[in-house]
């Protein structure tokens, strides 16, 4: 036997068997190659598909917000012209007015139910207690005023102490005005402030903003903001006035508060529970133009008396809250309007001036 032939032969066979691996060698690479580049581009695809979608939520979002700042500029809009209209017809306000009664479905000229949902509220801001009439222009108290801030802070909800209600109104009063002479024990003007951990000054001027009560000595953040049970200041107070106060507006707790001294709290409460309750009634909206209708026409309140140079029965400063929701788009607007007569000859005899205006 030729030895030589079997070693060539076994040569040949081992060629064979690395050829074989590294034949297989590649088919396994090429595969697990053609594996990984699926997966890239399935992965690929989905992250696609998924900023493709982010893209679209934030453009309808966008889109959507866009409808709903729209929606709620129109609410605006509409209370401007239902305001203008009104005194334009009549020179008395009353919580049965178109103007009050927005964005109810039945007080729109327009149905608006297919652009989206409106919400929101025009409030008369006369119907509140006009804090910076509190002082004259020269600084002095305006005793009415301070008579009805006083009770006001001494009735139910607050029920202040005597003392304290008029510290209180010293402090408010030493805010207002002009001077840097404290108003008695507890009055406050820059040198109190200044003495606090975080010092500022005493403005010696009208509240801008009602926010401003809260850095005023006294007013503490409860009896600024209120509780659920209870209404705050700023529910009951306004910047936003002539110096009148709306009996045909005014709250329960602000018509107890004008209330003569003579009349006792608990007759007062009763009586402002039945101003609210008849001038809900529409057969009543026709006496609310009546100066002492509040005393004439209800039967068991003839004695009663209200601060004359206080009560009116006509608004000119109003604030709208506007809400528009239209799919994921949520936008609100909150203005300040003035309304007045207007001293030009033109076609529509009364303006209404947007003072301020924020959207959020």
């Amino acid at each position: 036997m030729d030895f030589r032939f079997l070693i060539v032969d076994r040569r040949n066979v081992k060629c064979e068997m690395r050829n074989s691996r590294w034949g297989l060698g590649e088919s396994g690479a090429a595969l697990i190659l053609a594996l990984l580049m699926i997966s890239i581009l399935v992965v690929f695809v989905l992250e696609t598909m998924r900023a493709m979608q982010v893209e679209g939520a934030g453009a309808r979002h966008f889109q959507d917000g866009i409808r709903a700042e729209a929606l709620a500029k129109s609410g605006v809009n509409i209370a401007i012209s239902l305001l203008r209209n009104d005194l334009a017809e009549n020179e008395v306000d009353h919580i049965g007015e178109p103007w009050a009664l927005l964005p109810k479905p039945d007080a729109l000229p327009v149905d608006l139910s297919e652009a989206g949902t409106l919400e929101g509220r025009v409030e008369d801001e006369m119907g509140k207690f006009p804090i910076n009439y509190l002082v004259d222009e020269d600084g002095k108290v305006r005793e009415v005023y301070r008579q009805v801030l006083t009770r006001l802070l001494t009735n139910a909800p607050f029920q202040m102490e005597e003392e304290e209600a008029q510290g209180l109104v010293m402090a408010v009063r030493d805010w207002l005005d002009k001077d840097d002479e404290p108003t008695g024990e507890f009055g406050g003007e820059t040198d109190y402030y200044q003495s606090l951990e975080q010092a500022y000054e005493c403005k010696n001027g009208p509240l801008t903003s009602l926010a401003e009560l809260r850095l005023i000595r006294g007013v503490s953040e409860a009896l600024y903001v209120g509780t659920e049970e209870k209404p705050g200041l700023r529910d009951l107070l306004t910047v936003y006035s002539d110096g009148k106060i709306n009996v045909n507006t005014a709250g329960p707790l602000i018509l107890q508060a004008l209330a003569s001294p003579t009349v006792s709290p608990d007759t007062a409460e009763g009586w402002a529970e039945s101003v609210v309750a008849y001038r809900q009634e529409p057969m009543h909206w026709d006496f609310l133009s009546e100066s002492d209708w509040y005393r004439n026409r209800m039967a068991g309140y003839n004695d009663i008396s209200l601060p004359v140079e206080l009560i009116t029965t006509q608004s000119m400063h109003f604030t709208v809250q506007m809400t528009g929701k239209v799919g994921v788009g949520r936008k609100s607007i909150f203005a300040y309007l003035e309304r007045r007569k207007s001293d030009k000859e033109e076609q529509n005899p009364v303006d209404v001036f947007v003072r301020y205006k924020e959207v959020y």
